[in-house]
C-alpha cells in the first residue's frame, strides 16, 4: 500500500489513531474528571475534519486496499457527516457521563472507532469491506447502548440492539452469499458489469433473492417498517447522547451504504424489488408518524420521528434508482446531514436537563423551559422546526430535494404521501415548542445548565438556519459527492 492512499484515508487513520491514543491518555493519564479524554478526542475529530476537507479541496479521489475502498468525494463528504456527528456528541456525552458516579472512560474511544465503522461503509466498494464496516460501527454501539451498566434499561437496549444486529448480519450475509454464487464476485463494480454483460442475470430468483436480503439487512439499520422492531426501546434506553448519536451516525452511514449499493444492483432493484421498496417506505412514514403522535416521551417521540424519516429517505433512494444520476442522490446526502443535526440537538436537550441516575425525557418537563433557558428553548425549537420541514430550517431545503426529485422522476403518488405525511409530522414537533413557550413550569421540572451542551446546541441550530438561508455551498457539496458516485457507475 502506497503513502498515496494513505492520505486518501488520512480521516479514517486519524480517528483509528485518535481511539488508542485516548485508551493510552485514560491508562497513563490520572486526573479527576474526563475533561482529557474529551479534549483528545475532539483534538483527533479536528485534524480528521481537516484532512478530509483537504481531500475535498484537491478534488479527485481513488480506490485503496485493491479496490475495496473507494475514497472520493461521495465518502469524503460522509465523512464530515460522521465527524460533525461524532463532535457534537462528545461534546454532550462528556457532560452527561461526568454525572455518573463512576466514570465511563470508555465512551469517547467507542464512539471513534464506531464513526470509523461509519466512514468504512460509506466508502466501501465491494460486500466484504461493506460487513467489516457495518460489524466495526455495530460492536462499538452495542456497547455504547449498554454504557450505564447500574441502569436495567440501558442493558436493555444494549441487548436488544444486538439482537437487532444479529439479524441484519444474518440477512446481509445470506444476500451476498446469493450474489456471489450467481456472479462470482463480490465488488460492487464487477456484479453490474456482470450483468451488463449477461441481462438474464437480472432477473435469476437467487440474484434477486441475494439483492432483497441484502436490502432487509441495511433495512434493520436504517429502521424501515417491519425491520424497526426495538428500535425505539433502544433509542428510549440507550443515553441520550448516545442515542442521538446512533440516530444520526447509523442513518447517515446505513444510507451512504444502500445508495452505492443499490446503484450496483439498479436493474434488479428498480425492475424486481422497486414496488416492494415503494410499499415498505409508504408503511415507514405512515406508521412512524402515527405512532409519534401518541408519544409523552421525547426520546421515544424521536425515535418514531426517525422511522418515519427513513421512509422520506427511502423515497430519494428509489428516485435515485430510476435514473442514476447525481439529482436525487444530492437529496438525500443534503437531508442526511442537516438531520443529524437536528437530531443530536434534540437529543442534547435530554443531556442537559438530566440528572444523575435520572433522565427527564418526558414533555411535560420541559413546559416552562423558555423562560427558564430562552436560549436553548430557542435551539429547540430550530430543531423542531428543521425536523418539520418549515423553512427558513435547513430541514426544508432536505425534503424538498428529495420530493422535487420523486416527482422529477414519476414517483408522483409516493412524494404526494410524503408529503402528507410530513404535514401529519407537524403536530407533534409543534407540541414540543408548545410546551416550552405556553405550559406553565412543572413541579418536577428542573433547570439544567452547562455551557457546554448549550453551545453545541447552538452551534448545531445556527448551522440549521445558516444552510436553510444559504443552501448553496452545502448542495453543492453534496452535488459533488453524488457526482463521484454517479461517476463510478
Amino acid at each position: 500500500m502506497s503513502w498515496s492512499e494513505v492520505t486518501l484515508i488520512a480521516p479514517m487513520v486519524w480517528l483509528t489513531l485518535g481511539g488508542v491514543a485516548v485508551l493510552l491518555v485514560d491508562a497513563f493519564v490520572r486526573r479527576e474528571g474526563q475533561g482529557h479524554l474529551s479534549f483528545v478526542s475532539i483534538l483527533f475529530l479536528a485534524i480528521a475534519a481537516l484532512s478530509q476537507a483537504q481531500l475535498l479541496q484537491q478534488g479527485g479521489g481513488g480506490l485503496v486496499f485493491g479496490g475495496a475502498l473507494a475514497a472520493d468525494a461521495f465518502s469524503g463528504y460522509f465523512n464530515l457527516v460522521f465527524i460533525v456527528v461524532a463532535f457534537l456528541s462528545i461534546a454532550t456525552g462528556s457532560v452527561y457521563f461526568a454525572r455518573e458516579a463512576k466514570p465511563i472512560p470508555e465512551f469517547y474511544p467507542l464512539v471513534l472507532f464506531s464513526a470509523v465503522g461509519m466512514m468504512v461503509m460509506a466508502a466501501a466498494n465491494d460486500m466484504v469491506t461493506l460487513f467489516v464496516g457495518l460489524e466495526t460501527m455495530s460492536i462499538a454501539l452495542y456497547v455504547l447502548a449498554a454504557l450505564q451498566r447500574h441502569s436495567l434499561f440501558s442493558n436493555e437496549a444494549g441487548f436488544k440492539y444486538l439482537i437487532l444486529g444479529a439479524f441484519s448480519s444474518a440477512f446481509l450475509l445470506y444476500g451476498m452469499t446469493l450474489l456471489y454464487g450467481t456472479t462470482k464476485t463480490l465488488d460492487l463494480h464487477q456484479i453490474l458489469a456482470t450483468v451488463r454483460l449477461d441481462g438474464s442475470i437480472a432477473s435469476d430468483p437467487l440474484f434477486v433473492a441475494g439483492w432483497a436480503l441484502l436490502l432487509v439487512g441495511l433495512a434493520f439499520k436504517v429502521a424501515l417498517v417491519p425491520f424497526h422492531m426495538w428500535t425505539p426501546d433502544v433509542y428510549d434506553g440507550s443515553p441520550a447522547p448516545i442515542a442521538g448519536f446512533m440516530a444520526a451516525g447509523v442513518k447517515a452511514a446505513s444510507f451512504a451504504a444502500l445508495l452505492r449499493v443499490a446503484w450496483a444492483g439498479a436493474p434488479t432493484v428498480v425492475e424486481q424489488l422497486g414496488p416492494l421498496l415503494a410499499a415498505l417506505a409508504v408503511i415507514t412514514m405512515i406508521f412512524g408518524n402515527v405512532v409519534a403522535l401518541a408519544q409523552s416521551n421525547l426520546k421515544r417521540m424521536l425515535a418514531y420521528s426517525a422511522i418515519a424519516h427513513a421512509g422520506y429517505l427511502m423515497v430519494g433512494v428509489l428516485a435515485s434508482e430510476l435514473r442514476p444520476d447525481d439529482a436525487a442522490a444530492r437529496g438525500v446526502m443534503f437531508y442526511l446531514l442537516t438531520y443529524g443535526l437536528m437530531n443530536v440537538g434534540a437529543f442534547a436537550l435530554v443531556t442537559l436537563v438530566s440528572r444523575r441516575d435520572q433522565e427527564l425525557a418526558e414533555l411535560n418537563g420541559f413546559a416552562g423551559l423558555a423562560r427558564r433557558n430562552p436560549l436553548v428553548a430557542a435551539a429547540m425549537t430550530v430543531f423542531m422546526l428543521s425536523l418539520a420541514g418549515i423553512p427558513p430550517t435547513a430541514g426544508f431545503w432536505g425534503k424538498l430535494y428529495v420530493f422535487e426529485a420523486a416527482v422529477r422522476e414519476g414517483l408522483v403518488g409516493l412524494a404526494v404521501i410524503a408529503v402528507l405525511n410530513s404535514a401529519m409530522a407537524m403536530f407533534y414537533y409543534l407540541r414540543v415548542i408548545v410546551v416550552m413557550y405556553m405550559r406553565e413550569p412543572q413541579h418536577e421540572a428542573y433547570d439544567g445548565q452547562s455551557m457546554q451542551v448549550g453551545a453545541a446546541m447552538a452551534a448545531a441550530a445556527v448551522a440549521l438556519l445558516y444552510f436553510g438561508i444559504f443552501p448553496g455551498p452545502l448542495a453543492e457539496l453534496a452535488r459533488q459527492g453524488a457526482a463521484a458516485l454517479a461517476a463510478s457507475f
